[in-house]
């Protein structure tokens, strides 16, 4: 357990506790600081009091570097200090290029002040700006901080026996939860997943474009394959399509601690010779959107898939861990991949959000993300991001199943998309026959067919509070393959 540590002392803490300043944040650090270390968690205490205004030195970099979690605690009076700004900027970058876990406190100050930057935070800005200060770096560490699941605290401080022991409890719980799951996330450098940068050139025959089976937002995926690993996807980095760093790092940590059925497998990741490249088992049958028109897909099938990939989201929301859930952010046809067997694998995890799971529902505010037609427009209208809508996104999935046509995100769809806004008018009026192939219409028993457009309609709710929760929407599911199996 350490406060401020000179340069010849151990770095080798769990916990970076953000330096107290000459603000209220004095007695809630050291109230956290007595708090954790009382749990036996590895904390370092910065409490310097330097000038405001003098640069962070080398020595904060690496305490912050060597951290595992980062707590930062927001006060009215924290952007007023340009050395906070500096500290804020660096722990943000060690999020996205090392996988630092941020847990942020707000006390008595709404998370909406650091997004919007107005009131004293706007002031302050413009005084560092008129400083000739590095303002904007400072304004995109605000917003991202802000974005994070952490604490609203609006009570005049800590005291050791005061009114607040619960959310002491449940702050230092969360840490310690972190710690805990951060032992099953990957450590880039030394981990049994990394893979050689020669192995991964020689199944790929050195990516060879013959070898490219698909094309995503992260890059290129190619077909590998070698005696160790066996038949791999090898997804390689290419920044031109709008993906990097933080998208690499939110992939492999996601995808070492979430294990199921429905979930696509990391074999492994390349982080060698300036390339990123996240290797996975290979899926026979290729990803849904490919397969919405085949004939091999009998309504049977298509059940059994939407059934398995709707298991693999309730997992994400509800069973990943007690503390927390993940939102997937880009649920689509394209990111749900089928087996030798057609079972249901979800991938692409870049751009995933964890959120906390111990409330009915989570909400993130963020930079609307995802495909076009597959997007909640509550979240693309209001920057709220929630379970509800990976509900809406998989209600769209459910669509261009039951169609056997991909979505498009456009008034005037042709013959061979839709729309939302089409699928709900079928729905409404009772004319969804008019979308549904002759042939899969045949194989359908009514009240199969009843119940899953029942349920694909409830997905697609423009307010997310009356769209199911997946649980429901898995039940929902097993009713319609039930009615299936009857006929």
């Amino acid at each position: 357990m350490a406060s401020w540590l000179s340069s010849s002392e151990s770095w080798k803490h769990d916990v970076y506790l953000s330096f107290k300043g000459p603000d209220v944040r004095n007695n809630i650090v050291d109230h956290l600081y007595s708090a954790l270390v009382q749990q036996g968690i590895n904390t370092l205490k910065d409490a310097q009091t330097l000038p405001w205004g003098k640069p962070i030195g080398p020595l904060l970099f690496k305490a912050i570097e060597e951290s595992q979690i980062a707590v930062i605690v927001f006060s009215q009076t924290y952007v007023d200090s340009s050395w906070c700004l500096q500290e804020l900027e660096h722990v943000m970058k060690c999020k996205d290029e090392r996988g630092l876990i941020v847990l942020p406190i707000f006390y008595q100050i709404d998370p909406s002040e650091l997004r919007k930057k107005n009131g004293k935070y706007g002031a302050a800005l413009a005084k560092h700006e008129s400083e000739n200060k590095n303002v904007e770096s400072w304004r995109k560490a605000l917003t991202d901080a802000a974005n994070l699941v952490g604490f609203t605290i609006n009570i005049d401080g800590f005291a050791a026996n005061g009114p607040e022991p619960e959310l002491t409890r449940r702050i230092v719980n969360t840490i310690s939860n972190e710690l805990s799951r951060n032992k099953d996330r990957v450590e880039m450098g030394a981990n049994p997943l990394k893979i050689p940068i020669v192995e991964i050139l020689l199944a790929t025959d050195k990516f060879a474009e013959a070898n490219i089976i698909a094309r995503s937002g992260f890059g290129k995926v190619y077909k590998g394959q070698s005696v160790r690993l066996g038949n791999v996807a090898i997804k390689k980095l290419d920044r031109r399509y709008g993906q990097g760093d933080r998208e690499f790092m939110m992939e492999i940590s996601l995808l070492s601690i979430c294990k199921h059925e429905n979930i696509v497998s990391l074999v492994g990741f390349c982080d060698e010779g300036g390339e990123k490249i996240l290797v996975y088992r290979y899926e026979k049958n290729g990803s849904l959107d490919r397969l919405l028109r085949s004939k091999d897909l009998t309504w049977m099938h298509r059940l059994q898939i939407c059934l398995g990939a709707a298991r693999g989201l309730k997992y994400l929301h509800d069973d990943v861990g007690p503390q927390h859930r993940v939102l997937h952010c880009d649920v689509k046809s394209a990111n749900i991949l089928l087996d030798e067997n057609w079972k249901p694998k979800i991938s692409d995890f870049g751009l995933s959000k964890i959120a906390l799971a111990d409330v009915p529902f989570s909400a993130l505010f963020s930079n609307p993300c995802g495909t076009p037609g597959y997007v909640d427009p509550q979240y693309m209208g209001q920057s709220m991001l929630t379970q509800k809508s990976d509900v809406y996104s998989f209600g769209v999935v459910l669509f261009e199943v039951l169609f056997g046509k991909a979505v498009i995100d456009a008034e005037h769809p042709d013959e061979n998309h839709f729309s939302v806004k089409m699928a709900k008018t079928h729905y409404e009026e009772e004319t969804l026959e008019e979308m549904i192939d002759g042939d899969l219409r045949n194989q359908m028993n009514l009240a199969s067919l009843s119940a899953f457009s029942t349920i694909a309609y409830e997905c697609l709710k423009e307010h997310g509070e009356e769209r199911p929760i997946m649980i429901q929407v898995v039940e929902q599911l097993v009713k319609a393959f039930e009615y299936q199996q009857d006929v």
